[in-house]
């Protein structure tokens, strides 16, 4: 009985961790609406939108290969470690359509309605370990 109750106890402990870290992409859609609002916007600015290379004579075919390339990108989320929610997201996209400064076309993350763009901190790296020797050593000099 005592083992059962340790397998279960362990299983439960697997999945919950799998579940804790999993490899989900965080803000799909939000990514795609702010990338396709600085698409729309791209031309206007001065923004050439050649890249990707694609095919197309007209600057609605520039824009349209420019969300198509973005459908595909943010299929890999944002950088944030939750999806700031559709609010944000808007707001972030209003503020792309409608600030006459194209600075922000060009970098969102630096305008205050996208800081959420803005990548956490990676963690700090974990502290060196301490040589039990060395350490007995130096208490006995």
């Amino acid at each position: 009985m005592l083992v059962r109750a340790c397998v279960v106890v362990a299983v439960a402990g697997l999945v919950a961790g799998a579940v804790a870290c999993g490899t989900e992409p965080v803000g799909v859609e939000s990514c795609k609406a702010i990338e396709h609002a600085r698409c729309e916007n791209a031309a206007s600015c001065g923004i050439d939108l050649d890249r990707p290379v694609h095919r197309g004579d007209t600057p609605s075919q520039d824009v349209g290969a420019c969300k198509r390339f973005y459908d595909t990108a943010c299929l890999h989320g944002l950088a944030a470690p939750t999806d700031p929610g559709a609010i944000a997201v808007q707001a972030c996209v209003d503020a792309i359509n409608t600030t006459p400064d194209c600075e922000i076309v060009k970098a969102p993350e630096k305008h205050p309605s996208c800081a959420f763009l803005i990548p956490p901190a990676p963690p700090p790296p974990p502290p060196p370990p301490v040589d039990a020797d060395a350490s007995s050593d130096a208490a006995t000099d």
